[in-house]
């Protein structure tokens, strides 16, 4: 059931001033989705808490309100995956089939810096990271990708050779929420993509 706050309860666990929340629903970027008898606005605080993390993503980067807007739009409809693999074959697989069956915005990338660019920039909702990157620790990439605030939200699906207790150990501790050996069963992967992003 969803847990419904007042402004200043928000304001409160967002670290920000009620009035950033005020403004931000005056503007559209917020919905008021109930009322108190007093007729004080009430607020999802997971629908809002995720809204003001791409609002303030978006704005540190410089966007208008209108273009705000639609980020958020397109940010909130569509499930986005981004695909960090070495080897175009599995990307390519994983995008053909979670585009397919899932209907989602998928987005790859073969090396370190691009997949750290992409993370940021893309914001994906779920990220499936080979964990053996060549000249990549795919661990300390999950660790780092759960230190940023706004991304605290992301799946993170690691794919990994190598199939032992102390390899999903040591996957699961470094921040990932599951994982997948190679090579991939699709059916597999359907069905952990589709819990990770919240659609089974």
């Amino acid at each position: 059931m969803a847990e419904l706050l007042r402004i200043s309860e928000i304001a409160k666990k967002a670290g920000i001033l009620p009035s950033k929340i005020r403004y931000y629903t005056d503007m559209g970027l917020l919905k008021v989705t109930d009322q108190t008898e007093g007729g004080h606005r009430l607020y999802d605080l997971k629908d809002t808490l995720q809204k003001l993390n791409l609002i303030e993503f978006f704005s540190n980067k410089g966007l208008t309100i209108e273009k705000i807007k639609a980020e958020l739009q397109r940010t909130l409809t569509k499930k986005k995956v981004l695909v960090i693999d070495d080897e175009a074959e599995v990307t390519q697989l994983v995008e053909d089939v979670l585009k397919g069956k899932l209907d989602a915005e998928v987005k790859s990338a073969f090396e370190g810096f691009t997949a750290g660019r992409l993370i940021t920039e893309y914001l994906p909702d779920l990220i499936v990271l080979d964990i053996m990157l060549p000249g990549v620790n795919g661990f300390e990439i999950c660790k780092q990708i759960r230190a940023i605030p706004f991304l605290k939200d992301a799946k993170i699906l690691a794919i990994t050779g190598y199939d032992s207790d102390d390899i999903k150990k040591k996957i699961l501790d470094a921040g990932a929420d599951d994982f997948l050996a190679k090579p991939m069963d699709v059916s597999v992967l359907v069905e952990k993509a589709c819990k990770l992003l919240g659609l089974s």
